[in-house]
């Protein structure tokens, strides 16, 4: 009988195939796993991080016969190659500023939110959102006055 291993899927993957391979593994549809990593995300932050590990320490379908150290270097420089040729490809996209911008605004404004209460205006989780709001919106202002729009 052949013993099922937990790898990263190949196929069903969104960002590195940890939610299709935990999928596979548990033979549930990867929706399920996927929302399951969202609701801790957003429920708790543990999501994320546990992602992350699995994303680093999971071997893909194709390297399943390495060592786990092998593995790990492996993912480990592959992701980095990934994340600088990402990089250097937001760089070159043409709405990039205002990708850039609208980010900052949105963070801004979470930020905002979520300091405000009976007495948020005296600690400096205000003065953070507001900053952050103010460089988005000068780095779109910014940009329509060198496109002359």
């Amino acid at each position: 009988m052949q013993k099922a291993r937990l790898l990263r899927s190949g196929t069903d993957k969104m960002l590195a195939g940890v939610c299709g391979g935990i999928a596979t593994y548990l033979g549930v549809d990867s929706v399920f796993v996927r929302l399951a990593f969202l609701v801790l995300a957003f429920a708790s932050g543990v999501g994320f991080l546990i992602y992350l590990i699995l994303m680093v320490i999971m071997p893909s379908e194709a390297k399943f016969e390495q060592s786990s150290s092998k593995v790990v270097q492996d993912n480990l420089d592959q992701y980095g190659n990934d994340i600088s040729s990402n990089i250097k490809r937001i760089r070159t996209h043409p709405q990039g500023p205002v990708i850039a911008a609208g980010l900052l605004i949105v963070l801004g404004f979470y930020l905002l939110f979520s300091n405000l209460g009976w007495l948020a205006w005296l600690g400096s989780g205000v003065f953070w959102a507001l900053f952050l709001i103010g460089a988005g919106i000068f780095f779109m202002a910014r940009r329509n006055r060198e496109n002359g729009s």
